[in-house]
């Protein structure tokens, strides 16, 4: 049986140094499709790479809040979350330029793979605290951190070992592509994926626990976050995302 995933409480976050009116435009391919966004704004369904696309259009306040301006909500971030489509076709978004001709890694929702050459394997009762160093480390601050952490807790206490990673934000965004105008100077999108391990396969996941003992900084190389300077720079026009799913 092939269980239907959701994307877990991807939240947006927008901070800019002067109060700007800008638009957020998000896209889904056709491995998933809305479940739930707040603001709620209408679904545009295409044919196509992009199945869906949603549009928020936002002014900023000094203090990280934002007030939707279709709705006239005031909020302190966008929400939305996804849920798997089962018989999706195997069609992606386009290179992000004509001249990019590198094979592209994919990231299919539906078919999220993952092994012990690119995650990390914790117990249980260890995760939070990793998780907060990793959350850090990829410029999260205290607020999102502690969300982040809080709503993924309950899902995580359910089991005694997981396996998970951070998914690259370059291939996250061929599978979610998000525009936002006026063209942020930073964004930041961190897609975590995790998964049970039983206790029986844990020796088949020894380079993964190993890896969860290294300096947490290497996931910033792997989501290619930009630097600790321009992340936390007040007077730049900044963008964050944070959101995940457990794959079952």
């Amino acid at each position: 049986m092939v269980l239907q995933l959701k994307g877990g409480k991807p939240v947006i976050y927008l901070r800019s140094p002067v109060e700007i009116d800008a638009g957020v435009r998000l896209s889904l391919i056709r491995d998933w499709r809305f479940f739930v966004v707040y603001p709620v704004v209408p679904t545009k369904r295409t044919t196509g790479p992009i199945h869906e696309t949603i549009v928020w259009n936002v002014r900023t306040h000094l203090d990280g809040t934002m007030t939707e301006t279709n709705t006239g909500l005031d909020v302190s971030y966008l929400f939305w979350e996804a849920l798997t489509v089962r018989s999706a076709p195997m069609e992606l978004t386009p290179p992000s330029s004509p001249s990019d001709t590198t094979p592209a890694e994919i990231f299919r929702p539906m078919n999220c793979l993952f092994d012990d050459s690119d995650s990390v394997v914790l117990h249980v009762p260890k995760i939070t605290p990793y998780l907060d160093r990793a959350l850090k480390a990829l410029g999260l601050d205290i607020e999102a951190r502690t969300s982040f952490i809080t709503y993924w807790l309950p899902a995580l206490l359910k089991h005694e070992h997981v396996a998970l990673r951070f998914v690259p934000q370059a291939v996250y965004s061929r599978a979610a592509p998000m525009d936002v105008h006026p063209i942020p100077d930073v964004v930041t999108r961190v897609f975590m994926v995790f998964r049970k391990v039983a206790a029986e396969d844990l020796d088949l996941w020894e380079g993964a626990r190993r890896r969860a003992l290294e300096d947490v900084n290497f996931w910033r190389d792997v989501v290619g976050v930009e630097t600790r300077e321009r992340q936390e720079d007040p007077a730049l026009f900044r963008v964050l995302e944070w959101g995940g799913m457990e794959v079952v």
